[in-house]
């Protein structure tokens, strides 16, 4: 019925990877996420996943922002292989 409120602690996840990854799907209009975890002995991995219906409603918005961005030399997106291998 309820939820377990028992702590998940992953370990020594990358800032960089994670807000990078974070930013690039906020960017694409993602309003919400779901985040995976999995631990490991010497480094936890967490995988996100976006659900169709946690889009945005209003992407041309994002859109817009992302070609602003673009043209004022911003670092290349995150592709869809950085994503799924996010550590």
């Amino acid at each position: 019925m309820g939820r377990n409120n028992k702590e998940m602690r992953f370990r020594k996840i990358s800032l960089q990877v994670l807000i990078d990854t974070l930013t690039h799907i906020w960017d694409s209009g993602a309003d919400y996420v779901d985040i995976i975890g999995i631990q490991n002995d010497e480094q936890d991995v967490i995988n996100i996943v976006v659900q169709e219906d946690y889009m945005s409603d209003d992407i041309e918005e994002y859109e817009e922002e992302e070609d602003d961005d673009n043209n004022n030399n911003s670092p290349t997106p995150l592709s869809d292989e950085d994503i799924n291998n996010l550590i």
